[in-house]
Parts: C-alpha cells; structure tokens; sequence
C-alpha cells in the first residue's frame, strides 16, 4: 500500500511538475488555496502548494524522499531506481510491522491467559464467599464481571491482529 501512495505521490508530482513548466504562464496571478506538508513514515519532506487544485511540490525533496535518483538533462527531469527502492523499504517496513503485531499478538494473548486464570477465578470465588454479606459480594460480581468485559475486547482485539498479520504476511508472499 505504501509502494502505491508513494508512486502515486511521484507520479502525481512529476506529472504536476511537467504541468508548471508547460503551463507556467497560466500560473502567474493565480491564487495559493493552501499549504500542505508532504508527510514519509511520520518525517516532514517538504511542503506543498495547492492552485486550482492542483498540488506543486518540489520534485527534487519528493524523489530523494522516495529513494529515486534525480537528474537532469537539459529541460528533462529524469527519476530512476525509485520501484527497487520503495519496493525494498516497503518490504523492510512490512517485516517491522509483521514482528510488531507478533509481539502485540503474544503480548494481548499472555494478558488473556493472566486474566482468565489468576485475575477472574479470585474475584468469582471472593463473590460467592462474600454473597450473603450484600455489598461487598456485589462489588466483587462486579470486578469480576468488569475483567470478563475487558478479556472479550482483548479477544476482538486479538483477531483483528491475527487478520492484520494474515494481511502482512500476504503481502510479503508467506
């Protein structure tokens, strides 16, 4: 998904680019609509205006964000390498996110089986002790109750984990 925003992204601003310089005239006078930031993995690359609708950015910050290499020949501006390149950080980036969601898939797991065996019984055993003294035997239903809530959302959370990690895992080819 990433390879695809980022060559979206070039594509877009290579051909927006193609457009200033064919079309600069056109430009002259025209009102700014506004200012966007050009955003990689959460790093600020550079900004972007907006006329007509239409985003101009610097070609040469969005090619090195990209890995591409940029040259330029006469009036031409050439990228090359950015498919091998974004193709491996994205690969790269897919098996952090992969280890990632193991680890939150072990962890939320661990966390379930903490709560169904040392967490949830005490409270169950302490309400029926305690369920002719009124109050107390309540607030102990309650707490128990309380962590059988929290491990069904720690349940739903877990398949959308297990589905995401089907989901990377696709996308790596495994």
């Amino acid at each position: 998904m990433k390879k695809f925003i980022s060559g979206v992204i070039v594509g877009a601003l290579l051909f927006s680019g193609v457009t200033v310089f064919a079309d600069s005239a056109s430009l002259i006078g025209q009102k700014v609509q506004g200012l966007f930031t050009i955003e990689k993995n959460g790093k600020k690359v550079d900004d972007a205006i907006i006329i007509n609708g239409t985003a101009y950015a610097p070609i040469r910050s969005v090619a090195e964000a990209s890995g591409a290499k940029l040259t330029v020949e006469g009036k031409k501006i050439i990228m090359t390498g950015e498919t091998s390149e974004v193709g491996v950080n994205n690969t790269a980036a897919l098996n952090v996110e992969r280890d990632k969601t193991k680890a939150d898939i072990e962890r939320i797991t661990a966390g379930i089986k903490d709560l169904e065996t040392n967490v949830i019984p005490p409270y169950e055993a302490m309400a029926k002790e305690m369920a002719t003294n009124g109050d107390l035997g309540k607030r102990a239903q309650a707490s128990a109750d309380e962590y059988k809530k929290l491990v069904e959302q720690r349940k739903t959370e877990l398949a959308f984990l297990k589905e995401k990690l089907a989901q990377i895992n696709t996308q790596l080819g495994e």
